[in-house]
């Protein structure tokens, strides 16, 4: 099982998942339809996971993680910091207005 380490720079957009699944088949050298096969899922979403176009759900990093041997939590936590990124990016001005308050 790899481990993947996920570093921290703010400025630099995160890979999309798909992008890093696309490499994991392409180790396995499992293509896509069978690839969509053992997961059940269809070809058109695993296509549209890998090229961006798709977020990774929990469900579905369920089926990636058994697939890939390294289980969900790591699909999921790279979507969720794909997702957070494009959100604190798209929301940057709105958020600069709200006052933080400590209790």
């Amino acid at each position: 099982m790899a481990e993947y380490k996920i570093t921290k720079r703010p400025e630099r957009e995160p890979t999309h998942p798909g992008v890093i699944l696309a490499g994991a088949l392409v180790a396995m050298q499992l293509k896509v339809a069978p690839a969509a096969r053992h997961m059940g899922i269809s070809r058109q979403l695993l296509h549209k996971i890998l090229n961006g176009s798709a977020s990774i759900t929990p469900k579905l990093a369920v089926r990636i993680g058994k697939l890939c041997g390294n289980g969900p939590e790591l699909w999921v936590n790279m979507q969720t910091g794909f997702d957070l990124w494009h959100a604190r990016k798209s929301l940057a001005k709105e958020i600069n207005k709200i006052p933080t308050l400590a209790a």
